[in-house]
């Protein structure tokens, strides 16, 4: 049978060789599965000056809903969803005062003696060697 590629941002498997990867790799499905993935990641700002440079979808404001989806090359969102993007880009994190990439050192994991990265949309917060219980262990007061 031979070994198979499994595509996480697809969520499908198929033969791995050099044509079916090459081909699966340069696929439209592919790319805008991995797109929106990414899509998921980007920060207020970031997603604030993209929809702030595109015209309103016409069909997406009449009707709620557009053929393009997440495709259109307008803006799916109104004045109220512009209004509070801005507004959460104006108000600082309270969940992450620190303005670096990086946790200080002073932050560590209640079940472990090891720094805790900053809590993360879909990630565990604790090192993956930590054995506790994850689900509140970033705690900035301990620093």
């Amino acid at each position: 049978m031979g070994k198979r590629y499994f595509c996480d941002y697809c969520d499908r498997s198929f033969q791995d060789n050099l044509h079916n990867r090459k081909k699966h790799l340069n696929g439209v499905q592919h790319l805008r599965a991995k797109r929106a993935w990414y899509d998921l990641f980007r920060d207020a700002a970031a997603i604030l000056q993209e929809e702030q440079s595109k015209k309103p979808c016409r069909k997406f404001l009449q009707t709620g809903q557009c053929d393009f989806g997440s495709n259109c090359r307008f803006s799916h969102m109104t004045e109220q969803d512009l209004e509070k993007l801005s507004a959460q880009v104006q108000v600082p994190c309270l969940r992450n005062p620190h303005p670096s990439s990086t946790p200080p050192a002073g932050p560590l994991c209640r079940s472990c003696p090891r720094p805790c990265g900053p809590p993360r949309r879909g990630v565990g917060r604790c090192p993956p060697a930590c054995s506790g219980a994850e689900a509140a262990c970033w705690d900035w007061t301990s620093s």
